[in-house]
């Protein structure tokens, strides 16, 4: 599995690649400059998707395992998708004010192509992607829903449910999840299974005020936007959480995405 991660600043399309092991420890790639103003960087395997929702203008590209980016292609999508969702190879684009969804998939030429349309309840606060299954969660009352998105970009609602409120983060690692809540540090973990029925695992805390949360296979890295402090950590099977390393990274970086093959 890859462990290369892009950093991006949307103010100036500044760029930098880094690789997590599995001791936690990060470790600088390379540099270099991409347009500004992308507001959604996905990750498709190797490739990225670059979204821009004022106009739905998009780019792809692709990091090697030095950690150095080329460009792929460009192109055009609908503007106003709130949320845009990677499974495997397929992607879930949602639209939180009336839940109208499209589904596409990126070749490894970065060539895009749309498979579906449909419509999900709006309102939808966070999609976090578990194997081929979605979670979906509201932050204001916790309710949940799960579903299922096949490789042919059709969309099937599996289970509902709740949780508790006001998570800002909800992170995926294997079928395990971490919940955070950034104002006071307090996570919890969860497991969903292929029927997307829920099953919580652990409680615990962390430091509060970590701006992103980015899994790269088991091990997680926790970033603060502010002042470009880090940490690290995993989360095993059972949803126990371990720290593993401290350090720090140039702050103010927008978006920080971890390839996925």
């Amino acid at each position: 599995m890859s462990r290369e991660m892009l950093f991006y600043r949307a103010g100036d399309g500044l760029i930098a690649t880094g690789r997590l092991g599995t001791d936690g420890i990060f470790a600088d790639l390379a540099d270099g400059k991409l347009a500004p103003n992308w507001t959604h960087i996905v990750p498709v395997g190797r490739e990225l998707l670059f979204y821009r929702a004022g106009d739905g203008v998009i780019s792809t590209g692709r990091i090697d395992t030095n950690g150095i980016f080329a460009e792929l292609a460009e192109g055009g999508l609908a503007p106003a998708w709130t949320h845009i969702v990677p499974v495997g190879r397929e992607l879930l684009f949602y639209r939180a004010g009336d839940g109208v969804i499209s589904t596409g998939r990126i070749d490894t030429d970065g060539i895009f192509a749309e498979l579906a349309e449909g419509q999900l309840a709006p309102n939808w606060t966070r999609i976090v992607p578990v194997g081929r299954e979605l979670l979906f969660y509201r932050a204001g009352d916790g309710v949940i829903s799960t579903g299922n998105l096949s490789v042919a970009g059709i969309f099937a609602e599996l289970a509902e449910g709740g949780l508790a409120p006001a998570w800002t983060h909800i992170v995926p690692v294997g079928r395990e999840l971490l919940f955070y809540r950034a104002g006071d540090g307090v996570i919890s973990t969860g497991r969903i299974d292929t029927d997307g029925i829920f099953a919580e695992l652990a409680e615990g805390g962390l430091a509060p005020a970590w701006t992103h949360i980015v899994p790269v296979g088991r091990e997680l890295l926790f970033y603060r936007a502010g002042d470009g402090v880090i940490s690290t950590g995993r989360i095993d099977t059972e949803g126990i959480f371990a720290e593993l390393a401290e350090g720090g990274l140039n702050p103010d970086w927008t978006s920080i995405t971890a390839l996925t093959a």
